[in-house]
């Protein structure tokens, strides 16, 4: 009997003791019933202040000015007046090293088709005038190192005499050096990949000690 009397007494003081704590339903109650900043008690609304706005102030956004529409905005563009489609970098001066002239095996007269880029390349270079490039010539592997290195400056000529003559650049920025057979674009393994290494490329050398 007298454990059951203990179990008894210990349940009932369990059941009572929950009773005088109830669980907390509400932010107020976890803070001990105090009023909470912010804590709207949807049971007492008299006490919630009303926040009124007396003005607002709209701020307005000056669009970032982007002249050439290169992507870069112009106070940070360091090469102003890019033509457009022309690849960048993040100064917003031109990549020029991404344009490849390619020739006919043996030959080095400048094909009409690259003209276009070639009059977009004297663009670049008449709106930036402290830009210089290198106009540099390359061949296959087909003859003598020293008849390839002749004419891959031949190549190398035959476009600087273009951006001078056709598009009025004045020939001290631009610096024109042939370089044979040495550098090749792929392996000289198949005749497209030849074709590949008979080219000339314009580099952007203003920065290049």
């Amino acid at each position: 009997m007298k454990k059951i009397i203990i179990a008894t007494a210990i349940t009932g003081l369990f059941i009572v003791g929950c009773a005088e704590k109830p669980m907390a339903t509400s932010v107020v109650d976890l803070a001990g019933n105090k009023k909470v900043i912010g804590w709207q008690d949807n049971n007492n609304t008299t006490d919630v202040k009303k926040v009124e706005v007396k003005e607002v102030k709209v701020v307005k956004c000056e669009p970032i000015k982007d002249s050439d529409n290169d992507g870069v905005p112009d106070n940070i563009d360091k090469c102003p007046n890019t033509p457009e489609n022309m690849l960048v970098d993040h100064n917003g001066c031109p990549i020029i090293t991404t344009l490849r002239l390619n020739f006919d095996f043996n030959k080095a007269v400048v094909k009409k088709i690259y003209y276009p880029e070639l009059q977009k390349v004297a663009e670049i270079l008449k709106n930036n005038p402290n830009l210089k490039i290198e106009v540099a010539g390359h061949t296959d592997n087909i003859g003598s190192d020293e008849y390839n290195l002749k004419l891959s400056q031949k190549r190398a000529e035959a476009v600087k005499n273009i951006l001078v003559n056709k598009f009025g650049i004045d020939p001290s920025r631009i610096v024109a050096k042939g370089y044979g057979e040495k550098y090749p674009l792929v392996p000289n393994t198949t005749e497209t990949n030849r074709a590949l290494n008979r080219r000339v490329e314009i580099v952007n050398i203003t920065n290049k000690q």
